[in-house]
């Protein structure tokens, strides 16, 4: 018999969350740190960046979803809400990813991460009006403390251009859309996190290969033609294209076991990961008493919030399940069931409902897209993106030149 608070696998859903919001700290944080990294060292290719990682992610998910049990039968999309909120969520975040990693050319990644502190007012605020999340006092306090907090990370210091600020602004604002939307995605659809990313990345790398083919190809040749892509470039992009879906992947799940609320009020951990990395490997310098303070405001909020949120969740779970409980439990000498089957038997009521849905909407002209569209629809989408960019790109390669780069390169 399962207790109160505990997944089918045994594990509480506390220390599911607690372990996908430490796994989302390490991997978000690494990639800011990593693109930043990139970016200052010369790379300013950010489109090209992001066909790369959207195509590692879509690899990824394609294998995940073929391979793992169950995951064909959960990829269920109307082909209405495919073009309807799958095609914008994607339009989003490519346009964030780019937005965000330009915005690293200009402000050092300890400065972006305590902009984004301000984050979990944004999420907020916009979950309550979608009414995605009920109001709750203790959840507007907890994204004000956190805010608050973030603001005296870095109070007093902000020396940087007018062209960082807006665009660090400008992709917290898509981030605060994302997140939402993400949510909506992963939860009343059902969709899983390899679904999303495996439906959501070819997308992604598709609007991404548009903006690198206009804006990035003409300097991509030119870089080629000098010598300044050896293989070990290639490798760079290859691992930041890794790392990449990893953050997809562990985003996605902490999504499915929380809320866009929860894993914006954790975005304190992850600011402070940041500014560790950024201020070690990236910008050199030493945070003053005051951003020391910020942080301890900032992380210790969202830690408290999140302990509170977890035990009411815990909580409202065992009183679902003692409601569904059967007046005389079964025992191993019955029919065999116990509260983890009678779980197990309203996941599949879901499905059965979820199925009975689509079909309606196949009935009403609605067609509705499974493992077979998506996979069709990611390889064309990735196909055409990488296309469309080697074919800007060789466009305006001179052969001759390459070849004089590498061979002196080599030698």
């Amino acid at each position: 018999m399962s207790s109160a608070g505990t997944g089918a696998a045994g594990t509480s859903v506390g220390l599911q969350i607690g372990l996908a919001a430490l796994a989302n700290v390490l991997t978000s944080s690494s990639m800011a740190v990593f693109n930043a990294w990139i970016f200052r060292a010369g790379y300013h290719f950010q489109f090209s960046l992001i066909v790369v990682q959207q195509i590692v992610c879509t690899l990824f998910a394609l294998a995940q979803v073929t391979y793992l049990p169950g995951e064909k039968q959960k990829l269920r999309i109307s082909g209405r809400r495919y073009f309807t909120m799958l095609l914008p969520f994607s339009a989003i975040v490519a346009a964030k990813l780019y937005i965000q990693n330009k915005a690293f050319e200009y402000v050092s990644p300890a400065f972006y991460a305590m902009i984004a502190s301000t984050l979990p007012v944004g999420v907020t605020a916009l979950a309550i009006v979608r009414k995605i999340e009920p109001f709750r006092v203790s959840t507007v306090v907890a994204a004000a403390l956190v805010s608050v907090g973030g603001v005296m990370i870095k109070a007093g210091e902000v020396r940087l251009s007018g062209v960082g600020f807006v665009l660090t602004a400008s992709a917290l604002l898509l981030d605060v859309v994302r997140l939402v939307l993400m949510q909506y995605l992963v939860q009343p659809l059902q969709l899983s996190g390899m679904g999303v990313m495996l439906l959501s990345s070819p997308l992604q790398c598709l609007i991404a290969a548009f903006g690198a083919a206009l804006f990035e190809s003409s300097d991509v040749s030119g870089k080629i033609m000098a010598g300044d892509f050896p293989v070990t470039a290639w490798l760079l992009l290859l691992l930041n294209g890794a790392l990449a879906m990893a953050v997809n992947f562990v985003l996605f799940t902490f999504m499915k076991l929380a809320s866009a609320v929860v894993v914006a009020v954790t975005t304190p951990f992850k600011d402070l990961a940041i500014v560790a990395m950024s201020d070690a490997f990236v910008v050199k310098r030493t945070e003053t008493p005051l951003s020391i303070a910020g942080f301890a405001l900032a992380c210790g909020t969202s830690l408290v919030y999140n302990v509170l949120n977890i035990r009411r969740r815990e909580r409202e779970k065992a009183q679902l399940e003692a409601l569904d409980a059967p007046l005389i439990p079964p025992t191993s000498v019955g029919d065999g069931k116990s509260f983890s089957s009678d779980l197990d038997a309203k996941e599949k009521e879901q499905d059965q409902k979820r199925v009975l849905e689509d079909d309606q909407a196949s009935d009403d002209g609605d067609s509705t897209w499974r493992f077979d569209d998506a996979a069709n629809a990611a390889m064309t989408c990735c196909a055409l993106g990488m296309l469309l960019l080697a074919t800007a790109v060789l466009a305006r390669l001179d052969p001759a030149d390459v070849a004089r780069a590498y061979s002196l390169s080599a030698a």
